[in-house]
């Protein structure tokens, strides 16, 4: 479901067609009786355009200059795809509670790395992991049961073979903060000894996602968040680890409860883990081929003033 958590970010590198109205319209798109305003869409715009990579686009900066209007219409595409998700999820009876979405971070793991998007920011983390969750929840609905085969199993393994051969079992609190200074501060509450929910809750708003996971060597995860698990000892925690999203930094905080080294993995020891890599993928592909076509039938009206909705490239255009 990655690519669908994905298609939620602000992918500002579309090559998007220019507005047809004159005015900006209160209401920039209808999305299965939701309506989605203008100001919705400035909003997105303006975050764009504050940061350093978005002004050097706008302005034109190394001989490229970017429409306006193209920003816009992404920014919209954006909106529109999350309200749609979440039109999905009433519709097929899909409930995710925002506590949920906010410990489910192994998915912010996987792609934090890589959303190095201009204007991705802090909160969007919410938004794709509650897309994510949603997603994940369409598709065991649409697959429950999923087989799978000895030989893809050992498919999966061959593929991470330079992951098994170190192996720990470690369990991690790992929490997402807003700033360097926040992030210190949970560090010097969890060097006192402090527990890692009772102080990541005590934090307040400050912290963007945190939870308790289980890692090992082939959890879907960043690779330098495995490496930093590896050598953290148990009890001790991380110091903030920066990651920038876009221009927009955050900060991570690693606490180790436990850890214990083993073996290599063999692939009967892996094949948990394996397993749940491989029925997400089967279900993503069901749930991809699935969603394309809820798209072709959508009632989903743009004003002209931003373009045409096209449901094949689920883009404003």
């Amino acid at each position: 479901m990655r690519r669908a958590a994905a298609a939620g970010a602000v992918a500002l590198s579309l090559a998007l067609s220019g507005c047809g109205g004159d005015s900006e319209p209160a209401v920039a798109a209808n999305v299965e009786g939701t309506e989605i305003t203008s100001a919705q869409v400035n909003e997105l715009y303006d975050v764009f355009a504050r940061t350093g990579a978005g002004a050097e686009s706008l302005e034109g900066v190394g001989g490229v200059k970017v429409d306006p209007a193209q920003i816009r219409a992404t920014a919209l595409s954006y909106r529109i795809k999350v309200a749609f998700i979440e039109y999905l999820a009433q519709r097929e009876g899909v409930k995710v509670s925002d506590d949920a979405t906010k410990d489910d971070v192994y998915d912010e793991l996987a792609q934090i790395g890589s959303l190095k998007v201009s204007g991705y920011q802090g909160q969007d983390l919410k938004v794709a992991a509650r897309v994510e969750a949603i997603s994940k929840a369409i598709a065991a609905k649409l697959l429950p049961e999923v087989s799978v085969t000895k030989e893809e199993l050992q498919k999966a393994y061959d593929e991470r073979k330079d992951i098994v051969g170190k192996s720990f079992r470690a369990t991690t609190g790992i929490a997402f903060l807003d700033s360097e200074q926040s992030a210190l501060a949970l560090k010097k509450e969890l060097d006192k000894g402090t527990d890692f929910t009772k102080a990541s809750d005590a934090a307040g708003d400050v912290v963007l996602a945190a939870q308790t996971v289980d890692i090992n060597p082939i959890t879907p995860i960043q690779a330098d968040i495995i490496e930093a698990v590896r050598k953290l000892d148990p009890g001790k925690t991380s110091d903030p680890i920066r990651y920038d999203i876009g221009d927009v930094p955050v900060y991570a905080v690693l606490h180790q409860i436990t850890r214990k080294d083993l073996p290599a993995l063999t692939l009967e020891a892996a094949t948990p883990e394996l397993k749940k890599i491989v029925v997400d993928h089967k279900r993503f592909l069901v749930f991809d081929d699935w969603l394309k076509k809820q798209y072709l039938t959508a009632r989903i009206e743009v004003d002209k003033y931003y373009g045409k909705w096209n449901p094949t490239y689920q883009a404003v255009v």
